[in-house]
């Protein structure tokens, strides 16, 4: 009789640990599993005034997929649309999505300075399909600054952008830029991802004296595919870095613009796959008519990945 209390009291023990256990499950499964979705469909924009002739744009952005454009509009300098779905359990917050969005002018320019940031949980423990879109009105001279956090982020420019500055950053995901014909960089363009591929594509854009032209990545590869058949207008100094992963350069010139492209490796080699115009060894090329009017000088350095080249200069 003994023995049979104390299974009933081992088995009483299980079935107790047993319930608390579902209990548990369940718990999480209502407060943290992301089952609840939340709408987001938010938007701000800053009117463009009669005067004003620059913009100064600078985006964080926590999560979600960043796209910037630019269009003919005369009477809006910038818009954020933002929407998508964002998950949460009972824990996340009821406001998906936090906006901060303050603009001012000084003197001719406007000055717009904007955070999108996913709302506050208990639990961290959420997904979400954010979009965020920028448009900017290409008539105006721009200075854009755009940090994302967690996604993938792309500007793509019109003909007869003029870009004063642009830095584009993300932690985690690709940034890829399109610089189409007949745009014109006044100044520095930064593109960096920690973990994630850098990309660029270059068609016959105008440099003025303080351009340049920065790619980094941590982890990650960099491609850049540089069309200039047309004037540069000025010398450029085009820099890519990779930490971990490779380089991928492809680059037409023709006429007056030349280039000298150095190339390093820590671990991994330089392959040069075409080369017509270009003379020198693999690790230093120079185009036939260099140096020219105005000439890329271009520098490439991995540390962990290989260098792949793709040169050829036409007069």
């Amino acid at each position: 009789m003994k023995r049979l209390g104390s299974d009933r009291q081992g088995f009483g023990l299980i079935l107790a640990v047993v319930v608390v256990l579902v209990i548990i499950i369940v718990l999480a499964a209502l407060l943290i599993v992301p089952f609840r979705s939340i709408p987001v469909n938010e938007s701000r924009q800053a009117a463009l005034e009669q005067g004003i002739e620059s913009l100064e744009l600078n985006v964080n952005i926590d999560v979600g997929e960043v796209s910037v454009r630019f269009v003919e509009d005369e009477d809006v300098a910038v818009a954020l649309e933002v929407s998508g779905h964002h998950r949460t359990g009972l824990l996340g917050s009821r406001e998906p999505v936090n906006i901060t969005w303050e603009e001012r002018t000084e003197g001719d320019a406007i000055i717009v300075d904007a955070d999108v940031v996913l709302g506050d949980s208990l639990i961290p423990f959420f997904s979400s399909d954010i979009d965020c879109t920028l448009l900017i009105s290409s008539q105006l001279r721009t200075a854009l600054s755009v940090s994302a956090g967690m996604g993938g982020l792309e500007v793509v420019t019109s003909d007869g952008v003029v870009l004063t500055s642009m830095d584009l950053s993300v932690s985690t995901g690709g940034v890829r830029a399109t610089m189409v014909d007949n745009v014109t960089l006044e100044g520095p363009m930064s593109m960096r991802a920690t973990t994630g591929g850098v990309d660029l594509s270059w068609t016959n854009v105008v440099a003025r004296d303080n351009a340049s032209v920065t790619l980094s990545t941590t982890t990650g590869g960099v491609r850049a595919k540089v069309g200039q058949t047309e004037g540069l207008g000025s010398n450029l100094t085009f820099t890519a870095s990779a930490n971990t992963g490779g380089i991928e350069l492809e680059m037409n010139i023709a006429g007056d613009t030349s280039a000298h492209v150095t190339s390093t490796t820590t671990l991994g080699g330089v392959s040069v796959q075409e080369r017509t115009g270009f003379n020198g060894t693999d690790t230093d090329l120079r185009s036939e008519n260099y140096a020219s009017e105005s000439n890329f000088e271009t520098s490439l350095n991995t540390g962990t990945g290989g260098v792949s080249l793709r040169l050829r200069y036409e007069a």
